[in-house]
């Protein structure tokens, strides 16, 4: 394939689905972030990010924490819930885990019917309407977030957000709390701009953070221009990348652009899952608290 064409394929394909998106979402004026907590609707509330979600300290009534020893992560982009099989798969594969991240969550009756199944505490940052349904990246737990937060940025051609959430965790006998992120990062652009301002509003909120720390998500690093604002992050911010021996991650322009990135842990174990209910496969990861202070 020579050089011109290679430029030209992907303007192509973003242009496909910049309609085909645009025709069946809205983005509201305002930010939506939702919240429940188990068996119970969802809640409105303000989630916008700023450096309290850091700073705000564990309530004294907050006595669940995570077990120091194995904290698991599941991690998938489930396109909406639109595939068949998608809530089965959800429910063979997260079954157990601490923590839960997902992108373009769907937030209808069939997806608050499963976490609810698990048991968990969950919370979405709403980047647009699907359908009439909230749709964003989602956090759920097993135990109650002290902190959580929200980010939002607009596609610049297509206008259609994507978001970040961000939530803080207690941990069991440790002074120390864990701070995730679930992240979608912007994809329809031409160059960088809008994609870095989006990592620079993330690094902002994480860069307060002195705990352990792990950013998750679909990136959309469909380029190298996008994945080295992705490793210049990671490298201030002291984060490690999780490296998959058996590469099952989903490409995008033969890029890998699902993510875990790590800091102030070690991995235990770690899988990625092939699936037919989603454009992504989920990966799922354990990782043990390290007793070490940050240089």
């Amino acid at each position: 394939m020579n050089a011109e064409l290679k430029t030209i394929t992907p303007l192509l394909i973003i242009g496909i689905f910049s309609i085909l998106l645009a025709a069946c979402a809205s983005v509201s004026q305002q930010e939506q972030f939702l919240s429940a907590r188990i068996h119970s609707s969802p809640q409105k509330s303000e989630g916008t990010c700023t450096e309290s979600v850091v700073t705000t300290g564990r309530d004294s009534v907050v006595i669940a924490g995570l077990s120091p020893d194995n904290i698991s992560f599941f991690d998938w982009n489930i396109y909406k819930g639109s595939l068949d099989g998608w809530d089965s798969d959800f429910l063979r594969l997260s079954g157990g885990k601490d923590i839960i991240l997902l992108q373009e969550a769907s937030l209808d009756k069939r997806l608050q019917e499963v976490l609810q199944q698990q048991n968990l505490y969950w919370n979405l940052n709403n980047a647009f309407l699907y359908r009439e349904h909230e749709t964003g990246v989602l956090l759920a737990s097993t135990i109650p977030a002290i902190a959580s937060c929200g980010q939002r940025t607009r596609e610049p051609i297509i206008g259609i957000a994507k978001t970040i959430l961000i939530a803080k965790y207690a941990i069991e006998n440790s002074d120390k709390e864990l701070l995730v992120a679930n992240i979608h990062g912007i994809n329809f652009t031409l160059g960088t701009g809008a994609y870095r301002e989006q990592f620079d509003g993330l690094e902002r909120i994480l860069q307060n953070h002195d705990g352990p720390l792990v950013v998750a998500g679909d990136f959309n690093n469909w380029s190298d221009g996008r994945s080295v604002i992705i490793s210049d992050m990671a490298t201030r911010l002291s984060l490690q990348t999780l490296a998959f021996e058996d590469e099952n991650r989903t490409t995008f322009f033969g890029d890998p652009v699902d993510h875990i990135f790590y800091r102030g842990l070690k991995p235990l174990d770690y899988k990625v899952h092939s699936v037919d209910s989603s454009d992504h496969n989920p990966i799922s990861v354990s990782f043990q608290l390290l007793n070490v202070e940050l240089e």
